[in-house]
């Protein structure tokens, strides 16, 4: 029951927040354009009406597309590049919207085109900082409920491996332990990273974490173990956020919990 009740609330914020834009909308294109009172309400909820939808989209984008693991650059130059297609995607079909509305009077609103990407501009701005700000957030979250290291630090309960098998069609890989750099969760699989390219191994993270060394491979995260012979620094960012860059270039985030055990495997 919370969780409808939180579901609807979210929809009833979502709307009522698009509803106080189409107002702002028409209120800033009623000081620029001379125009009857209802062409400027058409005009408000068309463009009101794409910009929700689009909002929508970019969620699922950005989501999916996991920008929060890229690195900044490639976070900074996706972005730049998703504003424009938004703001022109936007522009166009607000025009093309009001002409098959409006007809003719759609062309009194083109004067107002600079003024409308200086406004999605900002409204993109917006909806991408509060996006960065929400993650940082949930991954604070994951990070504090992260896992526990382990009390029995040792492996003498369990047989220590020295190398990896990988089947890949007809294909039999054995991956000697010490090329590889860090292992990465991926559903059902872990993806093994090496210099050489990434293998795809169906075991999980806990079986490697109790199977590896662990003087050579520490669980930094629940995602990932890195093998600390390729790392090349430990960078902060945020409050309490550590990440540690592999000789690679490759980055990956460490939780509190990480952090203290790959210190420790270091003698930090």
């Amino acid at each position: 029951m919370f969780s409808l009740f939180k579901k609807i609330n979210n929809l009833f914020l979502f709307f009522l927040t698009w509803i106080v834009y189409a107002v702002f909308h028409a209120v800033s294109m009623y000081f620029i354009v001379s125009v009857d009172i209802e062409l400027l309400i058409i005009d408000a909820v068309v463009h009101s009406g794409i910009f929700a939808s689009l909002g929508l989209l970019l969620l699922h984008i950005l989501f999916y597309g996991k920008y929060e693991t890229w690195l900044s650059v490639q976070r900074t130059i996706n972005y730049v590049a998703l504003g424009v297609l938004t703001i022109s995607f936007w522009l166009g079909s607000g025009y093309l919207l009001n002409y098959l509305l409006l007809q003719e009077s759609a062309t009194l609103f083109i004067p107002t085109l600079p003024v409308r990407g200086v406004i999605g501009l900002l409204i993109y701005l917006i909806f991408i900082l509060l996006y960065s700000l929400k993650t940082k957030q949930i991954l604070q979250q994951n990070n504090d409920s992260d896992f526990s290291p382990e009390p029995d630090k040792s492996n003498s309960n369990y047989k220590t491996i020295d190398r990896i098998t990988v089947k890949t069609g007809q294909k039999l890989h054995i991956i000697p332990i010490q090329d590889i750099m860090c292992l990465q969760a991926d559903g059902d699989y872990v993806q093994l990273i090496t210099k050489e390219g990434t293998h795809l191994k169906e075991q999980t993270m806990k079986y490697f974490e109790l199977h590896l060394p662990k003087n050579i491979f520490v669980r930094i995260h629940r995602s990932y173990m890195v093998n600390i012979e390729y790392i090349s620094r430990i960078e902060s960012y945020g409050k309490q956020n550590q990440e540690i860059a592999l000789k690679n270039g490759q980055y990956l985030k460490m939780s509190i919990a990480g952090y203290k055990l790959l210190k420790d495997a270091l003698q930090l």
